[in-house]
């Protein structure tokens, strides 16, 4: 099978027990990071370096659209509870990013003349889990 890259077409971000899409997003950000030690020995003319402790963060952006019960209000509970959500970066269906993270911010910009924008930065809480489709010979 081919590869086929994704689009915005089928991408989705995901939040809460019960996934509930995050209504007018239009671009997320995921970083995966891990930290890598340096060991410096005696003797030894290079330093050796080992991974250690893994991080994620996401960040996503859209337009603001507050309502009761709806998914931008879930981010405000959330940052205001000091709430861990269940984040689900989908690529399509089946290949998607999932794993908990509190709401570090969230931020509405108004201009007179635009739309009112939306960002919001997640601090992942433990283990990000990559799901792909597996294929059969």
């Amino acid at each position: 099978m081919a590869d086929t890259p994704f689009t915005g077409l089928t991408a989705s971000v995901s939040i809460g027990s019960t996934p509930s899409v995050l209504c007018y997003i239009s671009g997320v950000d995921l970083t995966l990071e891990r930290e890598i030690i340096e060991i410096i020995a005696f003797g030894s003319d290079y330093k050796e370096k080992v991974p250690a402790i893994k991080n994620w963060s996401a960040s996503v952006d859209g337009t603001a659209a507050f309502a009761a019960s709806n998914s931008q209000e879930t981010l405000y509970k959330a940052f205001d509870e000091d709430t861990l959500l269940d984040v689900k970066i989908a690529l399509d269906a089946d290949t998607y990013f999932s794993g908990t993270a509190y709401v570090e911010n969230l931020n509405i910009s108004i201009a007179a003349d635009d739309k009112a924008s939306l960002t919001c930065d997640f601090a992942g809480s433990g283990a990000q889990v990559f799901t792909i489709p597996t294929t059969t010979p």
